[in-house]
């Protein structure tokens, strides 16, 4: 890969990092839980970033939107292993959807409209049951105590972080549908020879 092409690559990297710090901090504006996380669309330009240039690149995306949140102050701390799950391991295995790229991009070059959304939906799926997985395991670790008298702890976090999880799956993965069957330019990625 030369200097143009990685250059490029990481100037996409970096507008999805602020695209995705953004459209959370906006999202947070509206609907926040009370021990943190929303219903976000921030997952659109990680999930966007790894259909164009695969999971390195998600991968690196969301770790980067991870840490921007937390220098930013864009959280909810309780302990350090909590920041790394609910911040940095969570947004980072978004970028796993990286691995459906190839198929994703040439069922939408060739406007195969159902292969796209199905590779898409479960695209999206995995990134965001690996998300969830991430919040699920740092709610009962330091969340418990808010689970109400008798509910077990890993029984409240599942249900706690999927009241936001699974409208954000689907909130991302229709929008991502619709944006590819519309523009499958996005998903183009030009060699700057």
């Amino acid at each position: 890969m030369n200097q143009s092409t990685q250059l490029v690559r990481l100037i996409e990297i970096a507008i999805m990092t602020g695209a995705a710090v953004i459209l959370d901090i906006v999202s947070g504006m509206f609907l926040r839980m009370p021990q943190g996380g929303s219903v976000s669309i921030m997952m659109i330009p990680i999930f966007l970033i790894s259909f164009r240039r695969g999971v390195k690149a998600g991968l690196t995306t969301g770790f980067l939107t991870g840490l921007v949140q937390i220098a930013i102050g864009n959280l909810f701390l309780q302990h350090p292993v909590q920041l790394l799950l609910d911040y940095i391991a969570a947004f980072a295995v978004i970028g796993f959807s990286g691995f459906f790229a190839s198929a994703v991009r040439k069922a939408a070059f060739a406007k195969k409209r159902s292969a796209l959304t199905v590779y898409v939906v479960i695209a999206v799926f995995i990134g965001s049951i690996l998300r969830y997985a991430a919040h699920v395991v740092s709610g009962a670790v330091f969340f418990g105590s808010y689970a109400p008298k008798g509910t077990p702890v890993w029984i409240y976090s599942l249900g706690y972080n999927a009241t936001y999880m699974v409208p954000s799956f689907i909130i991302c993965a229709i929008v991502l549908c619709l944006l590819f069957i519309t523009a499958p330019r996005l998903l183009e990625t030009k060699r700057t020879d």
